[in-house]
Order: structure tokens, then C-alpha cells, then sequence
């Protein structure tokens, strides 16, 4: 029983033309690859403009936000001095009343 053994060579053209297709399909694998991120980096230039937008909005917030601050510690002012009024108000209807229930009474 011989078996029949066929020994290829190599040579350097064999060699040169199986390096070449290793690096072309490495190459087409990079261009997905480059393809992918391409995408992504659009996507995140659409991301980062919206965090523009949105960190634009919150400092615009902060700088309003001390105005309204002003403009609450004012209601809250107004508020007390209507508060004292109507207590003071109220004391005095009750002398009001308790006078004319004097008077009434005469």
C-alpha cells in the first residue's frame, strides 16, 4: 500500500500572493469597520449638539433663576405684610364690635 504523497513547494510568488489576499481581506474588514465608526461619529456630533443645546438652556435657567429668586422673596414680603394687615384688621373689627355692642346696649 503506497500512498501517494504530493509535497507542494512554495514558492516566493505563492507566498508573496497568499500575503497579499491576507492583507486585502484584513483591509475589507478595516473598511466596515471604518464604515461603523464613520456612523457613530455622526451620531455623536448630533449628540453633542443637542448636550450644546441643553447645557445652553440650563445656564440661561441658572441665570433666571436668581431673578426669580428676587421676585419670590419679594411675594413672600408682600405675603407677611397682607398677613400682619388682616391680623391687625381683625383685632381691630373686634374692638369695632365689641363697641358698638356697648353702645347698643345703652
Amino acid at each position: 500500500m503506497a500512498k501517494n504523497i504530493i509535497k507542494s513547494k512554495m514558492t516566493l510568488e505563492k507566498l508573496a500572493r497568499l500575503t497579499q489576499q491576507g492583507f486585502l481581506s484584513i483591509d475589507k474588514r478595516f473598511n466596515g469597520v471604518d464604515k461603523r465608526l464613520n456612523g457613530i461619529d455622526k451620531r455623536l456630533d448630533g449628540i453633542d449638539k443637542r448636550l450644546d443645546g441643553v447645557e445652553r438652556e440650563i445656564r440661561e435657567m441658572k441665570e433666571n433663576s436668581g431673578e426669580l429668586f428676587v421676585k419670590l422673596d419679594e411675594f413672600i414680603t408682600l405675603y407677611k405684610k397682607q398677613e400682619e394687615e388682616l391680623l391687625m384688621f381683625g383685632a381691630q373689627l373686634r374692638r369695632l364690635e365689641e363697641r358698638i355692642e356697648k353702645l347698643e346696649a345703652r
